[in-house]
């Protein structure tokens, strides 16, 4: 976030006029350093971005689920070829940038002493009826397009069943 931005502008001020070529663990190559300084700026700028509108948004007191959903980016950014979800996204990033401030807890008292996700899947799946009845209902919603949804009830069965080879392949 902050901090990354700010190293990307260390960057562009001490290598700005001579750099040639630009490659990361996570990006392709820019070779010429036009199209490097425009890149460099784009991610400099976008990290900025995301770090600033994670404060505003959990200021105003939405949680980290909250935040991720809520973030877009503005259309300059946004049609930045590097900035497409492809190993990351908005969504990730923001996650991160939001723990980095204010840790894991969402707030949930609930969520405070979670089971271990064997043993929270074994009773979702008792409390839906069974697996069976969970991939039934994952089908139909599979269908509707709430592929969310389907992967997060169906991840339960898999976690509570491993072998479960229906509900696997429609996880999948």
């Amino acid at each position: 976030g902050l901090l990354w931005s700010k190293y990307i502008q260390d960057a562009i001020q001490t290598y700005g006029d001579e750099v040639e070529v630009s490659f990361g663990s996570h990006h392709w190559p820019t070779w010429g350093n036009e199209a490097i300084l425009e890149f460099w700026k784009g991610q400099r700028d976008t990290y900025r971005y995301i770090h600033d509108e994670v404060l505003r948004l959990a200021n105003h007191g939405m949680t980290m689920l909250e935040v991720a959903e809520e973030i877009e980016l503005p259309d300059r950014l946004a049609r930045a070829f590097a900035n497409r979800g492809y190993y990351g996204s908005v969504n990730h990033n923001a996650k991160a940038q939001y723990q980095l401030y204010f840790g894991w807890f969402s707030g949930n008292p609930s969520e405070l002493h979670r089971l271990p996700p064997e043993a929270e899947a074994r009773k979702f799946v008792e409390y839906a009826g069974g697996a069976e009845a969970v991939i039934q209902r994952a089908r139909k919603d599979f269908d509707a397009g709430e592929y969310r949804w389907v992967a997060m009830a169906l991840n339960n069965v898999v976690f509570a069943d491993p072998d479960n080879q229906a509900a696997k392949e429609l996880l999948a």
